[in-house]
């Protein structure tokens, strides 16, 4: 029994022992980087490309697809382009089905998009000029077409960026119909608007959720679906309202941008207006796309001007836009020293401005601070991880990262504990692959930051420049094996439970990194301790009077 009881005193001595040896050894380090000032090619962002398919697409297979020649081009040309706009003319399909032919050249597209590494927004349209004759088939024909395209759109939902809401009216915008139906010209029924709510809905059905679906103007949104606005909590939801974003194909141009926005005159600046700041509110959860399609200096004012472009892109948080259409448009953003700032800016642009790591040795806390300085958030849902790659073997260790990069937006601070049970030196990187699992690997489909010497395209990584030795054997949650509480959730926000093992009370202690005695407490089991008034970082909670129980936390 004695030599037991010396044990014991023994065990507790090498806990306390190994207790300080690791607060001994609690280390900082910190690296500030510098943003970079070029194009980013990155995904789902960006200028879009346009193309549409011709009559030989629905006779001949492998005839007019997009070639991996011409993608790749596009994406490695200054303009950095990882967005294709295709539009698929339905001409031939006026009075019956969609044939195998065109259905086959329709998957070669998408193949060919992700050979080159790009994503696709997609538009089906049955009349690309206006005319006297049907603007598309009978209602009952567009939801069988719709029904054919729901497979190669679940195959290829990986590489589909988004899917338009054509099919009625000319170039698919829902305006001139020559339909019974649907209505034409502004002039709509109730059971017409009924009728344009199935192919909608029918859209809905016919694709995942990963799909989001784009109308032409606010009024279509809001007739169907109502006028709530989308919020945190409602957005990214398998609901129309979170799943149906915007183009705009006449993006400061007059009328409200020609119909974008309803209830404007012909030379009225729409900003501010209700559409307007629907769709504003809207565009942060979803995507808005399109093109310019004129210069506009109605009434003195040039909305069409580079700098009030730049104003509105940010206004409504426009994610691509075509930079074939219109010319003149561009030409003018040009010559006023815009164009580059669209294009760096135009979607999201995730910039680092530093990292900071708090270790003792067995675990660390990594603290990111970045910023957003782009016009938009990500709509889609994307992983980030925090890569370890060991100095000596090259083995990889990824571990998530608790955010949401589709909430970054200006100024973004992350916090967290990584307690991985490794040993070894690692360089530490981050990652955000693409959410498919086809696209994971690829380096094509993974966010660069804007920074410059963080960027390693070979493996889609970015380089945090920073480098961690880890210890397993002095994790002192490994010999702690006694401890007589618990604490919870681990990391926290504003509040922590404690549960007590072996008593119904106790006083407990809570230090910070440098040792320093922050709160001390008496609690009882299940008890809720109030950390709001603490710094976030890393904190070591104990019995008073007794270092053999110690549990440590992060606040963030």
């Amino acid at each position: 029994m004695k030599t037991l009881h010396i044990t014991s005193l023994l065990k507790k001595s090498l806990l306390v022992t190994l207790c300080l040896i690791c607060n001994a050894l609690l280390f900082s380090q910190s690296v500030n980087y510098s943003p970079a000032t070029d194009i980013i090619a990155n995904p789902e962002r960006g200028l879009q490309k346009y193309s549409i398919t011709s009559s030989d697409y629905a006779t001949t297979t492998n005839y007019n697809n997009l070639s991996v020649q011409t993608l790749n081009s596009w994406k490695t040309s200054p303009n950095k382009v990882t967005v294709v706009y295709r539009y698929f003319l339905l001409d031939d399909f006026l009075n019956s089905d969609i044939n195998t032919t065109f259905l086959e050249n329709i998957q070669t597209d998408f193949n060919n998009v992700r050979t080159a590494g790009l994503k696709i927004i997609v538009r089906f349209s049955y009349s690309n000029a206006q005319g006297t004759g049907a603007q598309q088939p009978i209602k009952s024909q567009i939801l069988t077409h719709i029904s054919q395209l729901s497979t190669v759109l679940n195959t290829n939902k990986d590489v589909i960026f988004s899917m338009q809401a054509g099919f009625i009216g000319t170039w698919g915008e829902w305006y001139y119909t020559n339909s019974t139906e649907f209505g034409t010209d502004g002039t709509i029924s109730e059971s017409q608007w009924a009728n344009r709510k199935e192919i909608i809905d029918a859209m809905l059905t016919a694709t995942p959720i990963e799909i989001p679906i784009q109308v032409r103007y606010a009024g279509i949104k809001t007739r169907m679906y109502g006028n709530t606005q989308l919020n945190e909590q409602t957005a990214y939801q398998n609901t129309a309202n979170a799943r149906i974003g915007f183009y705009n194909d006449a993006f400061l141009n007059n009328y409200g941008d020609q119909g974008t926005y309803s209830g404007v005159s012909e030379c009225e600046n729409p900003v501010g207006s209700s559409d307007y700041n629907y769709i504003s509110n809207e565009t942060k959860y979803l995507p808005m796309t399109g093109e310019t399609n004129g210069l506009n200096t109605c009434a003195g004012i040039d909305r069409t001007g580079g700098a009030n472009a730049v104003y509105e892109l940010n206004l409504t948080n426009w994610t691509t836009i075509n930079r074939d259409y219109y010319t003149p448009f561009w030409n003018q953003v040009i010559s006023s020293g815009h164009y580059n700032q669209i294009v760096k800016n135009i979607g999201y642009r995730f910039v680092l401005n530093s990292s900071s790591i708090t270790s003792n040795n067995s675990d660390f806390d990594l603290t990111l601070d970045l910023s957003n300085t782009g016009y938009a958030r990500p709509f889609k849902e994307r992983k980030l991880y925090l890569v370890l790659k060991n100095t000596v073997t090259d083995e990889i260790t990824t571990a998530l990262i608790n955010t949401d990069i589709r909430t970054w937006e200006s100024s973004v601070s992350i916090t967290q504990n990584f307690n991985l049970g490794l040993t070894g030196t690692f360089q530490l990187y981050l990652w955000m692959p693409d959410s498919e699992t086809a696209l994971e690997s690829n380096p094509d489909y993974s966010i660069q930051f804007a920074n410059t010497n963080t960027w390693e395209p070979q493996t889609g990584y970015n380089n945090l420049q920073q480098t961690i030795s880890l210890s397993s054997t002095l994790n002192v949650d490994t010999f702690l094996s006694n401890t007589n509480f618990s604490i919870y959730p681990n990391p926290t926000s504003d509040f922590i439970t404690i549960k007590l093992k072996k008593s119904d009370s106790a006083e407990i202690q809570i230090f910070d990194t440098n040792g320093q005695l922050i709160k001390e407490l008496l609690v009882s089991n299940n008890y809720k301790i109030d950390l709001s008034n603490l710094s976030n970082g890393l904190y070591l909670i104990r019995f008073k009077n007794n270092t053999s129980s110690n549990i440590k936390f992060i606040k963030q």
